[in-house]
């Protein structure tokens, strides 16, 4: 009698022990997940016009498409294309030559293209398409340097560099400007999709995804087997079964 009663107790006490570690473990893992919304709310809050976007600098390049709404059979010159901007700030286009784009915005630029081939075209359309240089560094396929619109999307950009490695920490990238981090988390902009220009992404920023740790994998799976255990005992403890 006496040692079913100490049993009982023995039970009662590691039910409680068992209560207090689950509760524990439950409040680590809240706090931690608040931790991470904040730093993914306050990393999402850094934002930047576009403005900048829209000048013309060197190293970067110019996407140009051009029509001819015009009556008869006279067929377009083949115009389009992308063109690289040259050091001096410049690049060469059929028929007109060299054009100075640095500074210029892309309605500037456009106007200037249009009024410069009236000289060859009846009625010249031309459609410009900044392309920024972007380098991606890290677990990605391909890693390297990238001339993208800045309208496309940061899944575009990941695409562009062969995808994701299968030890990317996709969680954990970062953006890089002149050596300092501008953006240190950019999983939310990616689960929303916003465009580069959209999320604050310049020309010549830096997109770095880290390797996942094998420690953190190895963390993760002693969580999960310590609740695992617990759980068990818990139950166990419960049915009397122990």
């Amino acid at each position: 009698m006496n040692s079913q009663k100490g049993l009982n107790v023995r039970r009662k006490r590691c039910l409680f022990q068992v209560k207090q570690l689950v509760a524990l473990i439950l409040l680590i893992l809240c706090g931690t997940l608040a931790a991470q919304k904040k730093n993914s709310f306050d990393s999402y809050q850094w934002t930047k016009t576009a403005g900048s976007l829209t000048l013309f600098q060197p190293g970067d390049a110019v996407r140009i498409r051009v029509w001819e709404l015009y009556e008869g059979d006279r067929r377009n010159p083949n115009l389009s294309g992308d063109y690289p901007i040259q050091q001096d700030g410049s690049i060469i286009v059929p028929l007109i030559g060299q054009i100075i784009v640095k500074g210029l915005t892309v309605h500037e630029l456009q106007q200037l293209l249009e009024e410069k081939l009236k000289a060859y075209l009846r009625t010249p359309y031309v459609m410009i398409h900044p392309l920024i240089r972007i380098t991606m560094q890290g677990a990605f396929n391909r890693p390297g340097s990238y001339r993208v619109d800045p309208s496309q999307s940061l899944w575009d950009l990941v695409a562009a560099a062969g995808g994701p490695r299968a030890d990317c920490d996709l969680r954990k990238m970062w953006v890089e400007r002149g050596g300092k981090v501008v953006i240190d988390d950019l999983l939310r902009s990616f689960e929303r999709g916003y465009s580069l220009e959209e999320v604050g992404i310049e020309t010549g920023d830096q997109i770095i995804a880290p390797q996942r740790s094998r420690l953190e994998i190895g963390v993760i799976i002693g969580i999960v087997n310590l609740v695992a255990s617990v759980v068990l005992l818990y139950l166990r403890l419960r049915t009397g079964s122990w």
